[in-house]
């Protein structure tokens, strides 16, 4: 199979392939927007990072794909990014704010932080990413940006494990204000549904990606994982957004193939085959049933 260098599978390939900053280490990076005025791309199309990211955006506008969500995000917030979120963004002004970046083996051996990033909802594939900040919050906030970027690039010879002590508050900081915004939010069984409908359909397709499946789950054994009859499931889904749990599925399969399309060097029959469809043909017909082009004319 041919590169995929756009399923960026490290922080030297993400920086690079954002036309950024070179990283300070292959499990930790820090850098604030205004470190590459010129060179920051204004629009990515949808690609996959195994990195975590938290992003302070302490002015500015952009749209954002994360996960499953689209937003608009605006001065004054913080937002999160995980391994499993496919990611978009396109800038809509010049931004003034940080970026944090780091892999699983930045925080392997500090329990604490592992334990926050792995128990954090904001990580989660399906849960809300982005946090308004107040002005007292986020001047706040900004000052730990600040410390944790002046550590980063200081010459002491253990600035990355302070790093990791002034990630863990960080942390701390967000995980209160996320819980303040979005723990007291009533949820529905029927919303619980839905959400483990999603959880387990992007889990699905980011282990397609990663090669760890042979082949794709159907509706009948996604309900029971949730544990429920595949008719009332679908009546669920019907309801909360207006799609069938195959709709639904079919939707993120024909996504992922536009950003294999899109951001790889990967010819059509090895993208039939790394998304588990039988043959190029059966790929080709689905992926003009969802977009009215063939793969070949999609890519051009």
């Amino acid at each position: 199979m041919k590169s995929n260098t756009n399923y960026y599978k490290d922080i030297y390939t993400l920086l690079e392939g954002l036309k950024t900053v070179k990283p300070l280490s292959a499990d930790f990076h820090i850098h604030k927007f205004s470190d590459t005025p010129n060179t920051w791309v204004k629009e990515t199309s949808i690609f996959r990072s195994d990195t975590y990211s938290i992003i302070l955006l302490n002015k500015g506008e952009a749209a954002y794909k994360i996960g499953l969500s689209d937003y608009h995000i605006t001065d004054g917030s913080i937002y999160f990014q995980a391994p499993q979120h496919l990611r978009y963004f396109n800038r809509l002004s010049q931004w003034q704010g940080y970026v944090i970046v780091f892999m699983d083996g930045f925080f392997e051996d500090h329990p604490s932080l592992k334990k926050l990033v792995t128990n954090f909802d904001g990580f989660k594939i399906t849960s809300k990413v982005v946090v308004k900040l107040d002005h007292e919050v986020l001047y706040e906030t900004e000052q730990m940006f600040q410390h944790l970027y002046n550590i980063s690039y200081s010459s002491s010879p253990h600035r990355f494990e302070k790093a990791k002590s002034l990630l863990e508050l960080i942390m701390h900081q967000s995980i209160e204000h996320y819980n303040l915004l979005y723990q007291g939010q009533k949820e529905t069984k029927q919303n619980r549904i839905v959400k483990r409908f999603e959880e387990i359909v992007e889990q699905h397709l980011y282990e397609i990606t990663q090669d760890k499946v042979e082949r794709l789950l159907s509706v009948s054994e996604i309900a029971e994982k949730i544990n429920i009859n595949p008719t009332y499931l679908g009546e669920v889904l019907k309801k909360a957004t207006g799609r069938t749990p195959k709709e639904i599925l079919s939707d993120r399969i024909a996504l992922e193939a536009r950003s294999l399309l899109n951001n790889t060097d990967m010819a059509i029959n090895e993208i039939a085959f790394f998304l588990k469809f039988q043959d190029a043909s059966n790929f080709t017909k689905f992926f003009k049933q969802k977009t009215g082009f063939s793969p070949s004319d999609y890519r051009k």
